[in-house]
């Protein structure tokens, strides 16, 4: 069912950590590790291969996920077809995280039409896939579903590589992290990100003595009741930080 696995030796991946080692110190580490590896080089000079073995797995590989442990996948068959993407991981079994890998000198992924075709046939053929991932090694571009089942083309979160504020994105990147990891958190943030900005729309106008973040947090309050003030300020915060 799984094509092969890429060669040990081919993978850039750090010495083993316990598990308790995989920490956001140590994300931020292999971060800076990796922007200076994407500034050292002509993008032109990275093929798929390349972008996976030294940008993409060894980001995933700072969360604590394996490639070649029993929790990840590599060229993982997509449900019923004969089309594969490169990378899922699961901690169940069930629902599964879709990493679609394109080389690093494809630039604005998330614009590109084929791309976010091929993420929708994806969706449309796997039931189980939960959250797909839309990686150059550099932009990372993160689709899954809502209440109504349909997937954005847009994603509902973007981020480059060389301008994250790790510290600033604690919330979200600790949701990445393989141990604890929750596959059914991610349509929930899908909805609630597609929520938040259509609050932020409706807001376009109000008058500047408002305060817009109060009345995007008040909004999102009656949306989302059973989220108590401190998480709601939380994930309100955790969506800003992309937007």
């Amino acid at each position: 069912m799984f094509g092969k696995k890429p060669k040990k030796d081919a993978v850039q991946t750090p010495p083993e950590k316990t598990r308790a080692e995989y920490t956001l110190e140590y994300v931020q580490i292999e971060i800076n590790r990796l922007v200076k590896e994407i500034d050292s080089v002509h993008s032109n000079s990275f093929n798929e291969a390349d972008t996976c073995n030294r940008l993409i797995l060894p980001f995933f590989h700072a969360f604590g996920w394996d490639p070649y442990s029993t929790f990840w996948k590599s060229q993982f068959a997509i449900n019923g077809t004969r089309r594969h993407v490169d990378y899922a991981f699961s901690t169940n079994g069930y629902g599964w995280t879709l990493i679609e890998a394109k080389r690093l000198n494809f630039k604005n992924i998330d614009k590109n039409k084929n791309f976010i075709r091929q993420i929708a046939s994806y969706f449309n053929a796997d039931p189980h896939a939960h959250l797909i991932i839309l990686t150059n090694g550099e932009e990372y571009c993160f689709y899954s579903y809502g209440e109504t089942a349909e997937v954005s083309t847009t994603p509902f979160i973007k981020f480059n590589l060389c301008d994250i504020d790790v510290t600033g994105n604690a919330t979200f990147l600790r949701h990445l992290f393989r141990n604890g990891y929750n596959i059914g958190d991610w349509p929930k943030y899908a909805e609630m990100s597609r929520a938040l900005a259509e609050i932020k729309h409706s807001l376009r106008k109000a008058p500047e003595s408002l305060t817009k973040q109060h009345l995007i947090e008040k909004s999102f309050a009656l949306l989302y009741p059973e989220y108590q003030e401190p998480e709601r300020k939380e994930i309100v915060g955790f969506f800003n930080s992309f937007t």
